[in-house]
């Protein structure tokens, strides 16, 4: 029988699993997928600083959605994104994920596309005829998972230390 799920908008009472989720993504994730040698290129000095702020801010901010996933009442994954306009842009609404992450056990059983697709449906609500998201470039899984769930890949990042 597959795992059942529900996704929801999250209350103040989800920080702390929000944070866990947040860390685990930036940190733990981000050193599986992104390689030793490169993780100066993007490392921040106070981290758990960034992390907080960046969690405080989403939450904060009325634009922002911060979803997520319950199975059974455990959480096992989250998602979060915001709507901006920029008016010059011939589609000028756009949301765009920012966070994106399930745990492990329950990575390949529709989590992270459900969390997607209802991000997708309230971006839509919001005006956006665009969504984008990024990944880091390793990170095949997420590539493939974007790919699958009807992205295109438009725009490659490069970085060097000089």
């Amino acid at each position: 029988m597959a795992p059942t799920f529900e996704v929801r908008e999250t209350d103040d009472s989800d920080r702390e699993v929000l944070m866990s989720f947040h860390r685990s993504l930036y940190r733990a994730h981000r050193d599986e997928v992104v390689a030793e040698q490169d993780r100066g290129l993007i490392e921040y000095r106070d981290y758990e600083r960034v992390l907080l702020d960046d969690l405080q801010a989403l939450l904060n901010d009325p634009s922002s959605h911060v979803l997520l996933a319950e199975s059974q009442g455990v959480a096992v994954g989250y998602i979060t994104g915001r709507v901006t306009v920029e008016p010059r842009r011939v589609l000028p609404r756009r949301g765009v994920v920012e966070d994106w992450y399930v745990v492990p056990a329950s990575r390949g059983s529709g989590v992270g596309a459900s969390l997607l697709r209802e991000l997708e449906g309230r971006f839509a609500a919001a005006g956006c005829e665009v969504m984008e998201s990024a990944t880091w470039a390793a990170n095949q899984a997420a590539r493939r998972a974007h790919d699958a769930l009807g992205f295109r890949e438009i725009r490659i990042m490069y970085r060097k230390r000089i």
